[in-house]
């Protein structure tokens, strides 16, 4: 067994990415053994012909657990790697690579990346514009907050993701009222990053997250989103994804690469602005994915930086299809520190992502529909992410049906695409009430 050609794959919970890294890891020559919980008899059997071998820990969440279990596995021996594309445990990844003498990036630069307030602090700091922001933990803030910020304004949680609990609000009774409902929401919330304190920039208080939340101005203009490499302080970008099609609560409805109608020049200030605050953060031999917002006022605006990781539900497969570069396969080289993937061959033409999710909350009994959409002329794959049992909620930005199109010319007829396919999908929940 050559443990120096092993890579520790670390999951949180059930996850597409284990097949895109594991495929990824191999490329590379190595092993792909996967740390996780207990699993049950059908996941495991499932997981054999993605894996080489399993690594059962109490707690994904406990890097010194991590580090020993590993230490334990190789006898000792340093294996190539720990990489993960979980987002709840990403630090905690690094953290237990630093222990192994693997890291690559340290952790403290995740666990900041992870704290929307702290990021917020550095990219001022470092000249980055940035919306106005401001922490609020008491509803009897609001008003003092709203002089702080203005109105209109963005609450949500300081280390959230997926869009869960995000609010736009216009007065200060709403920004007071949006400061009840999260502290009533999100201790109740089954996702465990809500349920331990986080720490931002050295010597910062740690803060609750179910009580102390982030409040930012805001921003108006065209939405992008970028996926970049880092490797040796060099940012590599892939292609900027447009994002014409967001509903009233900020969940993505349909994207676009490479954007339509966007100037050579603009889209070079948004790349700029996104390296500059990759680096202003500290990342570096990590994939990072990072959302930005073209203000009309401040040019483009970082709104958030998912450190550590490609961007979620299935955006790597639109920049695959796209431009034919392979963000987990980066993400593998750039953890492990071997050569940068091959590039492969992309469409020669925009390529769009539509995004569907369930109406209402409850448990997941099956979804019809996806093999009519299949059959739509300018339909490229569809993607379900979801799986029956999952319990779904329309509170939180679920990717469950992604489906890629080429062939339309402007966000009007990726928008008429997007509806006739909606028409055609159907979510069946089973209430849990």
């Amino acid at each position: 067994m050559t443990w120096e050609r092993t890579a520790f794959l670390v999951r949180e919970t059930r996850a597409h990415w284990i097949h895109d890294v594991a495929a990824a890891v191999h490329a590379s020559g190595s092993r792909a053994v996967l740390v996780t919980t207990a699993l049950d008899a059908d996941e495991q059997v499932a997981l054999a012909s993605i894996v080489d071998d399993f690594l059962v820990v109490p707690d994904v969440r406990d890097a010194e657990g991590i580090a020993a279990a590993v230490r334990a596995h190789t006898g000792g021996v340093r294996p190539a790697g720990l990489v993960t594309g979980a987002e709840g445990v990403i630090a905690t990844t690094a953290r237990a690579a630093e222990l192994l003498g693997v890291a690559r990036c340290p952790a403290d630069v995740f666990t900041l990346a992870h704290n929307k307030f702290a990021v917020r602090e550095v990219l001022a700091a470092a000249g980055l514009p940035t919306p106005r922001y401001a922490l609020i933990s008491d509803p009897a803030q609001a008003a003092a907050v709203a002089e702080q910020v203005g109105l209109p304004a963005i609450v949500k949680p300081v280390n959230g993701a997926a869009s869960n609990l995000i609010r736009t609000v216009t007065t200060v009774d709403e920004l007071a009222d949006a400061c009840v409902l999260l502290a009533k929401r999100l201790p109740e919330s089954a996702d465990a990053r809500y349920h331990r304190p986080i720490t931002g920039r050295p010597g910062a208080e740690p803060l609750d997250p179910c009580r102390t939340f982030l409040v930012e101005g805001l921003l108006r203009g065209r939405e992008f989103a970028l996926d970049v490499a880092i490797r040796d302080g060099e940012v590599r970008p892939a292609e900027l994804v447009d994002k014409p099609l967001i509903d009233e609560r900020k969940f993505e409805l349909g994207m676009c690469c490479p954007p339509l109608g966007l100037p050579d020049e603009r889209a070079a200030l948004i790349k700029d602005a996104v390296r500059d605050a990759v680096l202003a953060l500290g990342l570096d031999n990590t994939t990072a994915h990072v959302e930005v917002i073209d203000d009309e006022t401040l040019g483009p605006a970082i709104v958030e930086v998912n450190a550590g990781r490609p961007g979620g539900g299935a955006m790597s497969v639109l920049i695959k299809l796209r431009t034919g570069i392979d963000m987990f396969a980066e993400a593998v080289a750039a953890t492990l520190g071997t050569p940068p993937p091959e590039l492969g061959r992309g469409l020669p033409i925009p390529v769009g992502y539509l995004v569907f999710y369930a109406k209402g909350s409850g448990r997941l009994v099956r979804v019809t529909g996806t093999e009519d959409i299949a059959e739509l002329p300018e339909v490229v794959q569809v993607v379900t992410i979801v799986e029956p049992g999952q319990v779904l909620t329309d509170e939180q930005e679920i990717y469950a049906v992604n489906v890629f199109v080429a062939g339309f010319t402007d966000h009007e007829e990726l928008a008429a695409i997007h509806d006739e396919a909606a028409g055609l999908l159907e979510f069946e929940l089973e209430d849990m009430s």
